[in-house]
């Protein structure tokens, strides 16, 4: 075994330690986490045990194309939109405009991973996976959020290339890929999560890649990476969401 396959495995052991213990802290509360009750915590447990957990993989990030990341597209759904304070005026324009800006930011040798929550009401369904399947990206990349999930943790979403639980992204900080934000995570790590919508930005060694934080569009790793070396100096740029943190950083 060589040290670069040990220290992936070494990684993805922490990583997923650590996403167990945050799932059952909050599976075992009385209350879940305040926004959601403990059966959703209980069905990503059995999908971190049913899934596989990964390491982004060797020539990703080549410079060749292009790694996107985004989370929290919740196609279809009506009520996202009051709840986040979306600026669409129904699920059919949101929709049209979450695939509008895949179409001209992503290009077909490039990846695009998404950290969790694809679909739900309505676009539940084959003609959502056959969209994904034929949208730009050679490799389309889903880290399942609870709403990928059925109440008993099976999968309900298809078209991707690949599925996981977790995802780990080597560099200096490593990167965390988890769809729920972790409350305690390795030491230098940073965590690049979704799940808290439009929740404001913590000083905190976390990324909400969230839509409402990255104006509806995917985003390039490298911009991540960008924030989460800032991030891991304890130095917290100015903005109210990552993308005026990112803008930040770089003017």
């Amino acid at each position: 075994m060589t040290s670069e396959r040990f220290d992936a495995d070494l990684a993805l052991l922490m990583a997923e330690d650590a996403y167990r213990a945050h799932l059952e802290a909050a599976a075992a509360g009385r209350a879940g986490d305040g926004r959601h009750g403990r059966k959703v915590f209980r069905a990503m447990l059995r999908a971190l045990d049913a899934l596989p957990a990964r390491c982004l993989a060797p020539g990703m990030e080549d410079g060749q194309s292009t790694v996107w990341v985004w989370s929290d597209l919740h196609l279809g759904h009506e009520n996202i939109i009051r709840y986040t304070n979306r600026p669409f005026a129904n699920a059919a324009a949101m929709d049209s405009q979450l695939y509008a800006n895949w179409a001209t930011t992503v290009s077909a040798a490039d990846t695009l991973l998404f950290v969790g929550d694809v679909a739900m009401r309505k676009a539940v369904g084959e003609a959502t996976w056959s969209r994904i399947r034929h949208a730009p990206g050679r490799m389309k990349q889903l880290v399942v959020g609870n709403h990928d999930l059925t109440g008993s943790g099976a999968l309900r979403v298809d078209g991707f290339d690949d599925i996981c639980s977790l995802l780990c992204a080597p560099g200096d900080p490593p990167l965390l890929f988890t769809h729920m934000p972790l409350s305690d995570m390795p030491a230098g790590w940073v965590n690049v999560h979704g799940h808290t919508h439009a929740a404001p930005v913590t000083r905190s060694a976390h990324i909400n890649v969230s839509v409402e934080h990255i104006r509806y569009r995917p985003l390039a790793l490298p911009r991540i990476r960008a924030l989460a070396q800032a991030l891991a100096q304890g130095h917290y740029p100015a903005g109210n969401s990552t993308m005026e943190r990112i803008e930040s950083l770089e003017s």
